[in-house]
C-alpha cells in the first residue's frame, strides 16, 4: 500500500514509519528539511521516499499526495518546542497557518486526486481541556473544551476532516513520550496529582499501521492510550522515569499546581479494532535506559549536579504562585483570640472578606469592628463548632451572606495538659469534636464547591506535637496527628485541581490555651512558655502558605527536625516520659500558686 506520512520524522512519525516499512508498505515521508530531520532521513535511504516541504505550500502538499492510497497526517506545531523551532502557544498565528491552514491544504489536495486517498488524522486528548474535576475516563462522546491554541487547532481540524467528503478516521492520542527523553520546560507544566494515560510510542506506531490495514476504522473517532495498566498519576510516571534514569524523583516544588489538560481514556473500542496495547511504562523505562547507555552511569555519578540543573530549569521554582486574596471570602475559625485573630487581621490587610467564627461573640464583634474601621470587610458568626448542625448552618449562612468560600483556615481548637487517666471523658470528647471533627467536617463541606470552581485553599492549624507524641498531651497530640495525616492525604489527592490544602505546625504558641488547660478538671498549665512563638508568626505562615502553596510549614522553621528526633530518640522519651511529666506538673502547680 502507498502511504503518505506527514511529520514523518517526529516522535510518533518514526514509530509509524518503522512499523509500516516492516510490513512492506511503500512510505512517502513528508517533513521540513531541518538538520535533525536530514540526519534521521539517512537511516531510511532506499527504504522510504522522502519529500521535503512545508504544509503551507500548496505545491509541496500536492506533490506529496499524488498517487498514494492513505495519508497519515501527523505534522503539527506543538505547544512546546518542536522540530521547526516554534511553539504553538508562543506563536499562535504561525501555528494556525501550519496546523489549520496546512490541514485544509492537505484535504483540498487529496480531494483533487483522481482517486482520493483515505485520511487518518492524529488528534490529542488535549481537546478535552481541564477535566481533573470530572470522574474518569474521557470517552469519544465527551464534548471537547479546548483551552490552548494547539487543542483549538485540533478541534477545528477534526471538523474539517469530518466534512471533507473523504474516507477518514480520527485518532486522539494520550501521552506519547519520545524514547530519547530530553528535559524541557513542558515536563514541569503537569501537576504531580494529574491523571495521565501513558502510551508507548511503538504502540502508537502499531495502532497507525493496523489502522491503515483495517476496514473497520473509517468514519470513527478512536482514543489511543496505553489502557488500564498505563493509567497513572503524573507523579507515578515521573518518579518511574527519573528513577530509571538514575536521577531520582524531583521535588514537588518544581512542578506546576495549575490544572493541566490530561486524563485517562476509554480505549476499549480502539483496542478491540486495532490490537495495539502491548507495552507498559515499565517497558518504556527499560527502553529509555537502553537508549541512555553509558550516560545513565554518568547521571548516577553526577546525580547531585544533574538534579540541581534540572531543578533550575523549572519555571516554577522561583515563581511565586500567589493566590489572590483581595475580594475573596476567607473563613477563620477560632478567630476570637490568639492565632485566629492574628490570622484574620493579616488576611484583612490582604483585602479578603472575613468570616470570623468562634463561640465568644463579644470578642468576635470587637475584632470585626476593628477590621471594618480599617476599611476591611468582616462579619462575626457565633457558632459552637462541636455541634454538627451548627457547622452545616455556618457554611450555608456564609455562602448566602458573603458568597463562595475561597479560603478556609481551620484554627479552632482546645488543649489540655496532664496525665491521660486524669482527663475526663467530656473534656476528651469536646477536644476530639473541636480539633478533629470540626476541621474534617468544615473542610469536606467547602471542598466540593472549591473543586467545581477549580479554586480555593484550606489551611489547617496543627502542632509540632502531632508528629512528636509526648507525655501530658495524649488526646491533643492524637487530634493533631489526625489533622496532619488528613491534610497530607488531601494535599496529594487535590494537587493539580486548583484547590490547595496545607498544614501549619507551630511549636508552643503564646495564647490562652495554657491557662484554659489549667482551668479544666484535672488539667495543668502547658509547659514550654520560654520557647513560645507569637500568634503573629503563625499568621504570617498562614498567609505565606496561601501565597506559596506547599504541604507543610513549621513555625519556627527549625522545628522541621522534630519528626527526626522522634525517630531517633523516641526510645529515650519512652523511658523519661513519667519523670518529665511529674516535674512539669510540679512546675505548673508553682505557677498557679504564684
Amino acid at each position: 500500500m502507498r502511504i503518505l506520512l506527514t511529520g514523518a520524522f517526529g516522535n510518533v512519525g518514526l514509530s509509524a514509519l518503522e512499523e509500516l516499512l516492516a510490513r512492506g508498505h511503500k512510505v512517502r515521508c513528508f517533513d521540513l528539511r531541518t538538520p535533525a530531520n536530514l540526519r534521521l532521513a539517512r537511516r531510511y535511504q532506499n527504504k522510504a521516499e522522502v519529500f521535503w516541504g512545508d504544509m503551507r505550500s500548496k505545491e509541496d502538499v500536492a506533490a506529496a499526495v499524488r498517487d498514494v492510497d492513505v495519508v497519515i497526517h501527523l505534522a503539527f506545531i506543538l505547544p512546546r518546542l518542536s522540530a521547526c523551532g516554534v511553539e504553538s502557544e508562543k506563536e499562535p498565528v504561525l501555528a494556525r497557518q501550519v496546523n489549520v491552514g496546512g490541514t485544509r491544504t492537505l484535504i483540498r489536495a487529496m480531494r483533487a486526486q483522481p482517486v482520493p486517498p483515505r485520511l487518518i488524522f492524529s488528534s490529542s486528548l488535549h481537546v478535552y481541556g481541564m477535566t481533573q474535576q470530572l470522574p474518569p475516563p474521557r470517552t469519544a462522546e465527551d464534548r471537547p473544551r479546548p483551552v490552548e491554541h494547539y487543542a483549538r487547532h485540533k478541534v477545528i481540524c477534526e471538523r474539517m476532516v469530518r466534512i471533507s467528503g473523504l474516507q477518514w478516521s480520527i485518532l486522539r492520542f494520550g501521552a506519547v513520550l519520545p524514547l530519547s527523553v530530553q528535559p524541557n520546560p513542558g515536563m514541569y507544566d503537569v501537576p504531580l496529582g494529574n491523571r495521565i494515560e501513558f502510551v508507548h510510542t511503538h504502540d502508537v506506531g502499531l495502532a497507525l499501521a493496523n489502522a491503515v490495514e483495517s476496514d473497520a476504522i473509517w468514519g470513527k473517532l478512536l482514543l489511543i492510550g496505553g489502557g488500564p495498566s498505563c493509567q497513572l498519576t503524573y507523579r507515578e510516571m515521573m518518579t518511574s522515569l527519573m528513577t530509571a534514569m538514575g536521577i531520582g524523583a524531583l521535588p514537588d516544588s518544581v512542578f506546576s499546581e495549575e490544572p493541566f489538560a490530561t486524563d485517562w481514556l476509554d480505549t476499549r473500542e480502539s483496542e478491540r479494532l486495532l490490537h495495539y496495547q502491548q507495552r507498559t511504562l515499565a517497558d518504556f523505562t527499560r527502553d529509555v535506559v537502553a537508549r541512555l547507555g553509558p550516560r545513565r552511569l554518568l547521571a548516577r555519578i553526577f546525580r547531585p549536579l544533574v538534579r540541581a540543573w534540572l531543578i533550575r530549569q523549572s519555571p516554577y521554582v522561583q515563581q511565586a504562585r500567589r493566590m489572590p486574596l483581595a475580594g475573596h471570602v476567607a473563613v477563620v475559625t477560632g478567630a476570637s483570640s490568639g492565632i485566629g485573630a492574628a490570622t484574620a487581621r493579616r488576611l484583612a490587610r490582604e483585602g479578603a472578606a472575613l468570616a470570623l467564627v468562634a463561640r465568644r461573640g463579644d470578642r468576635l464583634e470587637e475584632l470585626a469592628d476593628e477590621i471594618r474601621s480599617s476599611g476591611g470587610t468582616a462579619r462575626a458568626y457565633v457558632v459552637d463548632l462541636t455541634e454538627e448542625a451548627e457547622r452545616v448552618g455556618l457554611v450555608e449562612t456564609i455562602r448566602r451572606e458573603l458568597g463562595p468560600i475561597d479560603v478556609l483556615v481551620n484554627n479552632a481548637g482546645t488543649a489540655w495538659y496532664g496525665l491521660g487517666q486524669d482527663m475526663g471523658w467530656a473534656t476528651a470528647r469536646d477536644m476530639v469534636q473541636l480539633n478533629a471533627a470540626a476541621t474534617t467536617h468544615l473542610t469536606l463541606l467547602c471542598l466540593p464547591d472549591m473543586l467545581r470552581r477549580l479554586h480555593g485553599a484550606v489551611v489547617n492549624i496543627s502542632s509540632v506535637i502531632g508528629g512528636f507524641p509526648n507525655q501530658g498531651v495524649a488526646v491533643y497530640s492524637g487530634t493533631k496527628s489526625f489533622i496532619d495525616s488528613f491534610t497530607t492525604s488531601l494535599h496529594r489527592e487535590l494537587t493539580g485541581t486548583g484547590v490547595r490544602v496545607g498544614v501549619v505546625r507551630p511549636g508552643y504558641v503564646e495564647t490562652e490555651h495554657s491557662q484554659r488547660s489549667a482551668e479544666q478538671p484535672g488539667g495543668h498549665l502547658i509547659p514550654g512558655k520560654r520557647w513560645a512563638v507569637k500568634p503573629e508568626q503563625v499568621a504570617r505562615s498562614v498567609v505565606s502558605m496561601l501565597r506559596h502553596p506547599r504541604r507543610t510549614i513549621y513555625v519556627p522553621s527549625s522545628l522541621r527536625i522534630v519528626p527526626w528526633l522522634e525517630l531517633t530518640f523516641g526510645w529515650l522519651i519512652d523511658r523519661l516520659g513519667p519523670l518529665l511529666i511529674r516535674r512539669q506538673r510540679r512546675l505548673a502547680r508553682r505557677g498557679l500558686d504564684a
